[in-house]
């Protein structure tokens, strides 16, 4: 099973995607990770270093650099990011990134974008590229946040930069940074950089690596509620497992794994308290939880294919009209979209909550039978579901195994690296780190 989004979309689609995504988690980090990439671009620019590929990467990284702050809850501490705790954001980034981006090999500047030069010049054994692309986000971090959050002018940043040039910062990396010279905020140098908006979109993403950060999107979701993620990743499975009985050619089945993929992004917009309640929800609380789907429209922006979008879309529909969030009908639902709505009922029946087990097999049989007795659901989904269940399920739990040992190693990892003292004991466990072997979660 292998999904690839095959759709035409440009990069400054999938970043907006990715920036309206993690605005519910906190839009100050997207509104700063826009920034240092735009900072990380204009040093970039006219130094003849890189690649147009590697630098387009690099601003992607550079957006990305603050995620693991999403995790760790230090967002309200952002100013004392650079003396103290830096290790908890960045090192929880360095390991998503790793295992669940496609830009795993700049994962260690951002596992480094912190560290004083003084400390990252005398340690052997880095790989001198990342040591410079640790600086470049570093200084590209201080500088929109002594001018955006502090109201530093250009000339006093610099200034303040230049002081600690050689200890905190590469002195060669300072000598880009004087070639700046801002003269608006940032935001607003940013938004006006017509020459920045067209080189995201210059040359394109490959279709693995567009397909590689749409399924990022799900994988920080974690940042909220893992359930969602395992139910996500149990829903996909058991969509494409459905599809294949079916007898769906690959084009289709493409479709309905990336509508799968993508039907619970509104979810990072919840509440956690929602999402993670421990039993039955509220009215006012399930009206609260059904907004999801509206969130994810909004994500989307208009940019998903509308085939893959309305099977995201639709997925909580039913077929006598009773479903959310637009009341169809049987007639308004395609085969695709039916088929995603049952998955997504069946993994949730099978999830494993804090507070409940998962559902037997003959139960969820006997649910999803009087489902389509109350004409909710498409007859003839559910009695290829009913009938083949076991292997489905079976099949699925097989599927998923990988990914959740990922997540369990990625949570020893960091629990591991917090009990360390120093910075040269923890930069030394990780960056001993093997690589991650490749994510079978849709193997």
């Amino acid at each position: 099973m292998q999904i690839q989004y095959t759709k035409d979309i440009n990069n400054e689609s999938i970043l907006s995607i990715i920036r309206r995504f993690c605005n519910y988690i906190d839009p100050r980090l997207t509104e700063h990770g826009s920034h240092v990439s735009y900072i990380v671009f204009q040093m970039l620019k006219e130094t003849g270093r890189f690649t147009k590929e590697e630098i387009r990467d690099i601003c992607f990284i550079a957006q990305l650099h603050d995620v693991g702050a999403y995790k760790t809850e230090e967002i309200t501490r952002m100013l004392q990011f650079e003396t103290k705790d830096v290790w908890d954001h960045s090192f929880y980034g360095y390991l998503f990134i790793r295992y669940f981006s496609p830009l795993k090999d700049f994962a260690p500047a951002v596992l480094l974008h912190h560290l004083n030069w003084n400390f990252l010049e005398k340690k052997s054994g880095l790989n001198p590229l990342m040591k410079d692309l640790g600086q470049l986000i570093h200084i590209a971090d201080r500088i929109d946040v002594l001018m955006s959050l502090q109201n530093y002018s250009w000339e006093e940043t610099l200034s303040f930069l230049k002081k600690e040039q050689g200890t905190v910062y590469a002195p060669h990396i300072i000598d880009m940074v004087e070639k700046l010279g801002f003269k608006k905020s940032i935001e607003e140098e940013w938004k006006a950089d017509n020459q920045f908006n067209e080189f995201l979109t210059e040359i394109p993403l490959s279709g693995e690596a567009i397909t590689d950060y749409l399924k990022m999107l799900v994988f920080i979701i974690d940042f909220r509620s893992h359930y969602t993620v395992t139910h996500t990743i149990t829903t996909t499975s058991i969509s494409y497992e459905l599809g294949k009985l079916l007898s769906y050619p690959e084009d289709r089945l493409n479709v309905i794994l990336c509508g799968a993929l993508l039907h619970d992004l509104g979810k990072i917009a919840v509440p956690v308290e929602i999402l993670e309640f421990p039993g039955k929800l509220s009215r006012q609380a399930m009206n609260i939880m059904r907004t999801h789907v509206d969130y994810t429209k909004e994500i989307f922006g208009g940019s998903i294919d509308e085939a893959v979008e309305r099977i995201a879309l639709r997925h909580h529909e039913k077929l006598n009209g009773t479903g959310y969030p637009n009341g169809l009908f049987a007639k308004d639902l395609s085969k695709e979209e039916r088929l995603v709505a049952i998955a997504d009922i069946i993994s949730a029946l099978t999830g494993t909550r804090s507070y409940k087990d998962s559902y037997p097999t003959e139960t969820i049989k006997n649910i999803l039978e009087a489902m389509k007795d109350d004409q909710l659901v498409d007859p003839d989904i559910v009695s290829i579901a009913i009938s083949n269940l076991d292997s489905i399920l079976e099949t699925t739990a097989v599927r998923c195994r990988p990914i959740l040992h990922i997540y369990e190693k990625l949570k020893k990892e960091y629990e591991y690296l917090l009990d360390l003292t120093t910075d040269k004991e923890k930069l030394d466990f990780a960056l001993s780190i093997k690589e991650p072997e490749k994510t079978a979660l849709w193997p």
